[in-house]
């Protein structure tokens, strides 16, 4: 459900890096996150961060931590200021499925790719949310 004063043409968006740390506005919601198809209003709590997990987070994780699918509203009646920081893997660095979590009965989800790699290929297939990471399995 929108937030009070929210506005159509929100922003859809996957991180396809690692973290993104936010200090949100706590006065004004705009924060969404998808949850069983349906987007659900983030609560900002005063003085508390919020956590993103970014796509490369679940290919390191082979899928235990999932990436978040979220979207900000634009809100009709008051401006909202938060921070963002972004911490992503070196761009030629490859990444895949720690072997720490790949067992017989998990195998790897992913196949190792860097950062630039990725980033390439979410750019051609062009943005499809969540599934951009999703079809990486059993890819390459």
């Amino acid at each position: 459900m929108p937030a009070a004063g929210a506005r159509a043409g929100a922003l859809v968006a996957l991180r396809p890096g690692g973290l993104t740390v936010l200090l949100p506005d706590d006065r004004i919601k705009g924060l969404q996150v998808r949850k069983d198809g349906n987007w659900v209003t983030v609560e900002p709590a005063p003085d508390a961060f919020i956590v993103n997990i970014g796509d490369q987070i679940q290919v390191v994780s082979n899928a235990v931590y999932r990436s978040v699918e979220h979207r900000v509203l634009v809100n009709a009646d008051a401006e909202r200021l938060s921070i963002a920081f972004f911490c992503n893997p070196k761009s030629d660095l490859a990444l895949g499925p720690l072997p720490e979590l790949v067992t017989p009965g998990r195998p790897a989800l992913y196949q190792p790719m860097t950062f630039d790699e990725y980033r390439l290929y979410i750019r051609k297939k062009g943005p499809r949310g969540k599934s951009q990471v999703e079809s990486l399995k059993g890819e390459r």
